[in-house]
């Protein structure tokens, strides 16, 4: 063979000799990069931090409902004994003075005077009680409460009740009673007020 079929060989052999070596350096580069660690733990952190957080906050969020229908119960209860001893119809209350009352004594229901309803109504025997339905035709919240606080002895149903804003989408869509997504917070009690003097 002469020098120029052997110079032809030798340049047919040269590109392939340059890509592979090409695609070897780039096989070296990708294991390289398959074996580096570095910097996973951060990725694996942000592909898990917001389903995370929101969980975490949903929980925090679910115990503060908990903790305001407490405070809601034990509120309307307390207040509720100004009806009973007859210091709400003596002091002429009103359904806003008995809302302040029984907003005075919470603390985590925010924005209590505007978003708190009162019922206050009485009934001839404890057989015939029945709650006041909180929502309208159209499912939302209504603002047209009774205000009956009853004389001595009658028998008396106060029932309040608290429209909670839910922050969180897992809290909405597992907590929220409303139509508007919130959850409803309410409170009964019931009780035959005391014989106390009647005003003249």
């Amino acid at each position: 063979m002469g020098e120029s079929g052997a110079a032809a060989m030798d340049g047919d052999k040269a590109p392939d000799q340059s890509a592979r070596g090409k695609a070897g350096r780039r096989w070296r580069l990708v294991s390289r990069l398959r074996g580096d660690k570095r910097g996973a733990a951060m990725v694996e952190f942000a592909l898990v931090m917001l389903p995370f957080f929101i969980l975490v906050f949903g929980i925090f969020e679910v115990g503060l409902v908990i903790w305001g229908g407490l405070e809601l119960d034990n509120a309307t209860i307390d207040a509720a004994r100004l009806v009973r001893t007859g210091q709400a119809q003596s002091g002429k209350y009103d359904a806003n003075r008995v809302k302040q009352e029984v907003c005075a004594r919470v603390s985590l229901l925010f924005d209590c005077t505007s978003k708190l309803r009162v019922d206050v109504r009485n009934f001839p025997n404890f057989g015939s009680m029945a709650p006041p339905q909180p929502f309208d035709a159209q499912g939302q919240f209504k603002d047209n409460f009774s205000y009956q606080p009853g004389g001595p002895q009658e028998i008396v149903l106060m029932s309040t009740y608290y429209e909670w804003p839910l922050l969180n989408i897992i809290s909405s869509m597992s907590l929220g009673n409303m139509a508007s997504g919130n959850r409803l917070l309410q409170a009964s009690t019931a009780f035959r007020n005391e014989p106390f003097p009647e005003d003249k």
